[in-house]
């Protein structure tokens, strides 16, 4: 499979604490990745990098072959708007627009599309979170687990080909965590998406297709951690011989 995001020996430092020592990580189209680890390992500074919202001081970051050390930081904001989508621990709502109107606002950004398209695709998103009845609705009159399904539906508005979530359902109890995990999964496969997750999670982890562990800034691969192995069949008595 081909990488739509590769970083090769990240080093992130603020400071003199350094966060990043030469992580790498690659991330190929349709694949889901979640990142765990301690608070305070370095989870969300690599999503941020990976995401162009910060700058290592080593390493290469290739988004869609493109390296993003050549781009301006004009150039770095048009990639970052078309190629990804964020969902965070805390949704970012704007509290006084509606769910409607908080899903549009990434399309609004170099929009290339009439607004009743744009409307319509947005209310078609809203519909395959379970929220078509709440379109008109603000954040402060939706439950956390619906302004968090909101949010999703706004990170893949404009139809990115990675999302990056950082603790999606680390502010959510465990059902309602459950719930949201269902949907951003089944709109994980339905788009085709590549998807890095960090989350403390471990059912979030287990339904990506690779586990990465964050320690002193590096990743180690520990997927097998959570497989669960498959039981040998029983075997089956056999009858004795007849002589």
């Amino acid at each position: 499979m081909d990488n739509l995001l590769t970083l090769t020996n990240i080093t992130r430092q603020f400071g003199e604490i350094k966060v990043l020592n030469g992580a790498n990580l690659s991330l190929a189209a349709g694949e889901a990745v979640a990142i765990i680890g301690p608070s305070g390992s370095g989870k969300s500074t690599l999503l941020h990098v990976a995401g162009l919202l910060d700058v290592p001081e080593v390493g290469s970051v290739l988004l869609q072959g493109k390296n993003v050390a050549t781009l301006n930081d004009d150039q770095r904001a048009l990639l970052r708007n078309k190629a990804c989508g964020f969902v965070y621990q805390f949704h970012h709502l704007l509290r006084e627009f509606t769910a409607l109107e908080n899903v549009l606002l990434p399309a609004q950004i170099n929009q290339t599309q009439s607004h009743a398209a744009l409307k319509t695709r947005a209310e078609a998103l809203l519909a395959e979170v379970g929220l078509s009845h709440r379109l008109h609705h603000l954040p402060a009159q939706l439950s956390g687990g619906e302004q968090q399904r909101v949010a999703i539906a706004r990170a893949i508005m404009n139809q990115p080909k990675i999302l990056l979530a950082d603790e999606p359902t680390g502010n959510l109890d465990p059902h309602t965590a459950e719930a949201v995990t269902e949907v951003l999964f089944n709109l994980i496969t339905s788009k085709g998406m590549a998807a890095l997750l960090v989350t403390h999670n471990p059912i979030l982890a287990a339904k990506c297709h690779r586990v990465l562990n964050m320690s002193e800034g590096v990743l180690a691969d520990v997927t097998a951690q959570f497989v669960k192995p498959l039981k040998a069949p029983k075997k089956q008595p056999t009858a004795p011989r007849k002589a």
